[in-house]
C-alpha cells in the first residue's frame, strides 16, 4: 500500500481540492483508493466532511474516512478541549490501522504542517513519521502574495524534522498572473520547484502526467531506501524496485531482435525502410574504409571530418536553413539546445506532450516553463498575449508528435511568431521523409522555414543511420552551442560511416518522396479499419498510429499476442505517456499495405475474443 500525506502551510488553502486531484490522477493507474481525513474540526454533517467533499470532487471510485472529528471550528487542541477530549497519535494510528486495505491511501491533515496536535507540541510531522507515509509529503501552498515565504518556512521546518515535502501551488481564488509567475519563479530560485500548479476552479494540475511520474518515483525511491534496511546488497534493493514495476505492469525488458527474422516490424522508426537499402549500406561501407569506423574524438578536437561537413551542407540545402550541427543523439540535441539557449528569467511555452528530452533540457535551463494544452494554439496565443513585454519567450513543439502521431498547424504558429516575435524551436524527428518537398518535413511543407529559429532532426529514424542534427537561421546561435553545450563539446563525433549513411539516405528520400501521398493514404485507411473494428485510434495520416488501451497490462498482453503472430508493435506505458493512456504504437512503413492491415486486425480481433 502506498500512503501519501497531504498537508499545507495554513488552513483554508484548498488541501481537500488537492486530495481530489490526486485521487483523479491515481485512479487512472488502477487499484483501490482511500481518502482519509486524519482530523477535522468544525464538524457538522458527516456528508459534508472534507473526505466526502474530496470524494465528490474526484468523481471517481474511492472510499472516504475521517479518523477523528470535533464540532468547534478551532485549532485541533482547542477543539478537543472544548469537548473534554484529547488527541493522541496512538489513537490516530490505531484508527488508521483499522481501515481496510487499499492500493493508495491519501491522508489529509488539518490546518498547517506545524499546528500542534498534543499538549507536548507533537504535530503533523510526528504523525507522518509514526504512520510511515511516503517520505515526500505533498505540501499545499496557496498561490497568492506571501506564498514564497510560507513555502520556504514550512519546507525548512519539515526538512529539519526529517521530511522533504513536494510543493503544490494551489489557487484558492483567482490570482494575478504576475503574482503567480513571481511565485513560481521565486520558488524555483529557492530550490523548491513546485511539483504541481493547480489553477482556481480546475480539478487537475496543469501538468498531470509529470505529477504521476514524480509520485511514482517517490514511491520507488522509498522502496529502495526501505530495502536498504532489510536486505543485503545493491542487487536485492534493485530486485525490490523491479518487483514493484512488475506488479504495476511497467517493467521494461531488453530484447534481441534479429533483423533476419521474418517479422512484420511495426515498432521501429525506419519509416522508409532504408536501413538495409543497398545504396545506404554501400555508402557506409565506403566511408568506413576511407575514414575508419570511428571519429575517435570530439568534433572540436579531431572528430569532425569531411563527411560531417558534407552532411551538414546537404541537410541545410534540404531544409532551407543555412547553418547546422551534428549530435550524438536526438535526446542530446534537445537537452543541449533547451538547456543552453533559454535562461533564468525567460519564459518557455511548450506543447504539453513535447518529448522528455526537451523537458529535461528546460528543467536544467532555469527558465520558466509553462505547457499549453496539446495542439491548442488558441491557448498558446493567450499565453503569448499575457507574456510580460520585453521578456524573452521561447515556443517549443514537435512537428509530428512521437506518441500520438498528430501535428500542429505550423502555418498558424508562424503567424503567431510574426505577431509576437518569440524564439521558435521545432523537432521534426518523426516527420522526415513522410512529409514535405523532397521529404524535408512539415516545416518545409508549410513553407515556414525562415521563421523557425532552430530545427531539430534525427538521423536514426527515416535517415536510417544514427545521431541527430540541428539547423539554425542565425549562425551566432549555432556558435553559442558549439562553445557552451557539453553534449557537443565532450561527446565523440558521429562515426564517419554513420554520417555517410545519413547523407545517402537523404538522397534516397528525395527520390522516394513522390510516393508520399500513397503512404499517407494507407495510414488513413489503416486508422479507419481500426476504428471500424472498435479500437481507439485517432484520425490522421502520419506513420505513427497509436491504439489507446488504457491499462499497462492490456498493452503488454496485446503486444505479446501480435509478436507470437510475427508482428512487432510497441507497448507504450507511463511515464512515457500519461497515466491511463497505455497503448500500442504502430510505426508504419512505406511498404505497409492492405494485406498487412488485414493481418494485424485479424490478430487483434482474435486476441480480443479470447480476453
Amino acid at each position: 500500500m502506498r500512503t501519501l500525506f497531504v498537508t499545507g502551510t495554513d488552513t483554508g488553502i484548498g488541501k481537500t481540492r488537492v486530495v481530489a486531484a490526486l485521487v483523479r490522477l491515481l485512479s487512472a493507474q488502477g487499484g483501490s483508493i482511500q481518502i482519509v481525513k486524519a482530523l477535522e474540526t468544525g464538524w457538522g454533517d458527516p456528508n459534508e466532511s472534507d473526505a466526502r467533499r474530496a470524494w465528490r470532487l474526484a468523481g471517481t471510485s474511492a472510499e472516504a474516512f475521517t479518523l477523528m472529528s470535533f464540532k468547534a471550528p478551532l485549532a485541533p487542541l482547542a477543539a478537543a478541549a472544548a469537548e473534554g477530549r484529547q488527541i493522541t497519535l496512538t489513537e490516530l494510528e490505531a484508527r488508521l490501522d483499522a481501515l481496510p486495505d487499499c492500493d493508495w491511501r491519501i491522508i489529509e491533515g488539518a490546518g498547517g504542517l506545524a499546528v500542534p496536535l498534543m499538549a507536548d507540541g507533537r504535530d503533523w510531522v510526528d504523525f507522518a513519521k509514526l504512520v510511515e507515509v511516503d517520505p515526500r509529503p505533498v505540501l499545499v501552498v496557496p498561490n497568492r502574495l506571501g506564498a514564497i515565504n510560507q513555502a520556504r518556512m514550512a519546507h525548512a521546518y519539515a526538512r529539519a524534522r526529517g521530511l522533504n515535502p513536494l510543493i503544490w501551488l494551489n489557487e484558492c481564488a483567482p490570482v494575478d498572473a504576475d503574482v503567480a509567475e513571481a511565485n513560481f519563479t521565486g520558488l524555483c530560485a529557492s530550490g523548491l520547484t513546485p511539483l504541481a500548479v493547480q489553477h482556481h476552479g480546475d480539478l487537475l494540475p496543469d501538468n498531470p502526467s509529470s505529477v504521476v511520474s514524480a509520485l511514482t518515483k517517490v514511491y520507488v525511491d522509498s522502496v529502495v531506501r526501505s530495502a536498504a534496511h532489510t536486505v543485503d546488497g545493491v542487487g536485492d534493493r534493485c530486485r525490490a524496485v523491479l518487483a514493484d514495476r512488475e506488479e504495476d505492469g511497467l517493467r521494461r525488458v531488453l530484447r534481441v531482435t534479429d533483423g533476419r527474422d521474418r517479422l512484420l516490424n511495426l515498432a521501429d522508426n525506419d519509416y522508409l525502410e532504408l536501413a538495409h537499402d543497398p545504396g545506404v549500406t554501400a555508402a557506409a561501407a565506403r566511408a568506413a574504409v576511407e575514414h575508419g569506423t570511428s571519429a575517435s574524438a570530439s568534433p572540436l578536437i579531431t572528430g569532425w571530418h569531411a563527411p560531417h561537413a558534407q552532411l551538414v551542407k546537404t541537410l541545410c540545402e534540404w531544409h532551407g536553413l543555412p547553418h547546422g550541427l551534428l549530435w550524438s543523439s536526438g535526446y542530446a540535441a534537445n537537452a543541449a539546445i533547451l538547456g543552453v539557449l533559454p535562461q533564468k528569467g525567460d519564459l518557455v511555452l511548450a506543447d504539453r506532450l513535447v518529448h522528455h528530452s526537451m523537458v529535461a533540457g528546460l528543467l536544467r535551463s532555469g527558465a520558466r516553463l509553462k505547457r499549453y494544452p496539446h495542439l491548442d494554439l488558441a491557448a498558446l496565443e493567450n499565453e503569448l498575449t499575457r507574456a510580460e513585454p520585453g521578456r524573452l519567450v521561447f515556443v517549443v513543439t514537435e512537428s509530428v508528435f512521437s506518441m500520438d502521431g498528430d501535428h500542429p498547424d505550423l502555418a498558424r504558429m508562424a503567424e503567431l511568431k510574426r505577431q509576437f516575435g518569440f524564439f521558435w524551436i521545432v523537432d521534426e524527428a518523426h516527420a522526415l521523409g513522410w512529409y514535405g518537398p523532397q521529404g524535408a518535413g512539415l516545416v518545409r511543407a508549410a513553407g515556414v522555414e525562415a521563421g523557425v529559429d532552430v530545427l531539430v532532426g534525427t538521423c536514426g529514424k527515416a535517415l536510417a543511420s544514427g545521431g541527430a542534427y540541428s539547423l539554425f537561421n542565425d549562425e551566432t546561435v549555432r556558435d553559442a552551442l558549439v562553445n557552451l553545450a557539453g553534449e557537443f563539446i565532450y561527446s565523440t563525433g558521429l562515426p564517419p560511416m554513420t554520417v555517410a549513411a545519413a547523407e545517402a539516405a537523404v538522397r534516397r528520400i528525395q527520390c522516394l518522396a513522390t510516393d508520399q501521398a500513397a503512404w499517407r493514404t494507407q495510414s488513413q485507411a489503416f486508422r479507419a479499419a481500426l476504428q471500424a473494428d472498435g479500437w481507439d485510434a485517432p484520425n490522421g495520416d502520419s506513420p505513427i498510429v497509436p491504439v489507446k488501451l488504457g491499462a499497462p497490462g492490456t498493452a503488454v498482453a496485446l503486444a505479446a499476442a501480435l509478436r507470437e503472430a510475427g508482428i512487432i508493435a510497441a507497448a507504450v506505458r507511463p511515464p512515457t505517456v500519461p497515466a491511463g493512456t497505455s497503448r500500442l504504437r504502430f510505426s508504419l512503413k512505406r511498404t505497409f499495405g492492405e494485406a498487412d492491415s488485414l493481418r494485424v486486425l485479424a490478430v487483434m480481433r482474435a486476441w480480443r475474443a479470447r480476453s
